[in-house]
């Protein structure tokens, strides 16, 4: 491959990274939604649904021998 050609092509590939970068930060900046500084200005939004709880179960204490102790006197 030619110099000239990997230099066009690593050129095109650095614009293109650099205008991506540029268009999510005008987004993050105007107040669209997107993935660079979504949370950073204004906070992140709350979300309306309760958060979850851990489930907690209790056992009785004749329940809690091993499962395994008992195959194994088989």
């Amino acid at each position: 491959m030619a110099l000239w050609l990997q230099h066009l092509l690593v050129l095109l590939i650095v614009i293109g990274c650099v205008a991506f970068v540029a268009r999510q930060g005008v987004r993050s900046l105007m107040g669209r939604k997107n993935k660079l500084g979504s949370c950073c200005a204004k906070g992140c939004e709350m979300t309306t649904s309760e958060p979850k709880k851990d489930r907690v179960v209790f056992l009785p204490s004749d329940m809690l021998t091993s499962s395994a102790r008992r195959s194994r006197d088989h």
